[in-house]
């Protein structure tokens, strides 16, 4: 169960030497009687990174060594054993980790957990009620077809005409069917329906053809295309770590056909381009319709901070509170799930704030959220170019976008010079030269 050093690969990058994980931990299974063998000891699996140990013009970055020890065996123990193994006496304590660590240990759920997982249950419970009521709307509409005008002129939905009123029974348009049935419905009940799977599901997957000459649906698909290019580029660079063959991308970049994934960078630039085309145009319309006020200011903020935080909030929950117990493996961050320490005990409410990429990386949560954070920022500093461009001072909007633009050529010789860029940018998104 042990990974075997120097295995085979090494000159392609084959860094990952985790042996046989399962095979350390669980009994071994006997197909011929379906039983489990009883073993003498029970196991616990150790991870080494090794620094210094390949010369680096062969391999410049950490070697991962799986070890299977007794349980029984401390921390110290497999440390001697290996610093002996590699005659390596510099190979510290903390480059071992062990599934007996008590970080490492599956432990019940958390007060965290715990408290995400109610927030979850809460929410799929309004999802099912709102599903349910939606559902018993639409059988409501589908058996009211009929609508009775009374002498009064109130509207009400009716399966039969009442004789000793003067009324008319009317065939009425869906539409005015379902405003008469949301006009005899508690609001209550038509804003929990709002939560229906079912609705939401239709929204998702109807497409419809808007006639309307101010929409903008040829940009749904450039957002499909650049979608696409992100999620391959990311599956490519995150895997790309754990390869075993990762030289030979060296030789797959001088392919054109590569270049989709070495250019991946530019399918942000065109989320960013979207957000800017789609602010700025949002903007002017809202401000040629009303009156620049202090309170359509403030809603201009409002109204992005509130669509945006919620889903981000309960994914950041998520991946601090729920990730250490989603899975085990050699790789597997146990110990404290897809976040570091420094998310769940300082960075989060940066996160929340929008802040977070102007603080160390390692506080950072959801280390992607990088580009909301950016696209957040710029919503706040568009109007100081919109509002002298919609005023009619279309000089001093261009100066602005001018100055825009000069500081963010600017802030790159101040990165370089001062080497504040993160360590996670440079590592996932930054080829490495030296």
């Amino acid at each position: 169960a042990w990974g075997k050093p120097v295995p085979s690969g090494l000159l392609k990058g084959n860094r990952w030497w985790v042996g046989n994980y399962d095979e350390c931990l669980d009994s071994l299974y006997q197909p011929e009687n379906k039983t489990f063998l009883q073993q003498p000891f029970d196991g616990q699996y150790c991870s080494l990174l090794l620094s210094g140990i390949i010369p680096p013009q062969i391999l410049t970055r950490p070697l991962f060594l799986g070890i299977c020890a007794p349980s029984s065996c401390n921390r110290q123990s497999i440390l001697s054993l290996v610093q002996s193994l590699f005659n390596n006496s510099n190979i510290a304590e903390e480059h071992v980790h062990c599934s007996n660590d008590d970080a490492s240990k599956q432990k019940s759920l958390s007060r965290g957990a715990i408290a995400t997982c109610v927030v979850l249950s809460l929410l799929g419970l309004l999802v099912l009620v709102g599903t349910i009521i939606d559902l018993v709307l639409a059988s409501r509409l589908v058996s009211g077809t009929h609508i009775t005008s009374d002498i009064n002129g109130h509207n009400k939905i009716s399966a039969t005409e009442l004789p000793e009123i003067k009324s008319v029974t009317l065939r009425r348009h869906p539409h005015f069917r379902m405003k008469a049935l949301l006009d005899t419905t508690p609001q209550a009940a038509v804003f929990i329906a709002q939560f229906s799977a079912v609705r939401t599901l239709r929204r998702i997957f109807t497409m419809e053809m808007k006639n309307n000459s101010d929409s903008f649906d040829f940009l749904n698909g450039v957002r499909v295309l650049s979608l696409f290019w992100v999620i391959f580029g990311h599956t490519f660079v995150f895997n790309s770590n754990y390869a075993s063959n990762s030289v030979d991308a060296l030789a797959w970049s001088q392919n054109i056909a590569f270049q989709l994934i070495v250019s991946g960078l530019f399918s942000v630039d065109t989320f960013f381009v979207l957000s800017g085309f789609l602010t700025a145009v949002l903007f002017v319309r809202q401000i040629t319709k009303e009156k620049l006020t202090f309170r359509l200011f403030i809603l201009y903020y409002i109204h992005r901070y509130i669509r945006l935080t919620p889903t981000f909030v309960l994914v950041i929950l998520v991946s601090i509170n729920l990730t250490p117990y989603f899975g085990r493996g050699p790789l597997y961050p146990s110990k404290q799930g897809f976040e570091t320490d420094g998310c769940s005990h300082r960075g989060w409410w940066r996160s929340v704030l929008y802040i977070a990429n102007l603080f160390k990386s390692d506080d950072t949560c959801l280390s992607v959220s990088w580009y909301l954070d950016n696209d957040m920022q710029f919503h706040w500093i568009a109007p100081l170019a919109l509002i002298p461009f919609v005023i009619g001072r279309k000089s001093i909007a261009f100066i602005v976008a001018i100055l825009f633009v000069l500081v963010s050529i600017g802030s790159v010789p101040i990165q370089r010079t001062w080497d504040i860029s993160s360590p996670w940018i440079t590592s996932h998104y930054i080829v490495q030269t030296g």
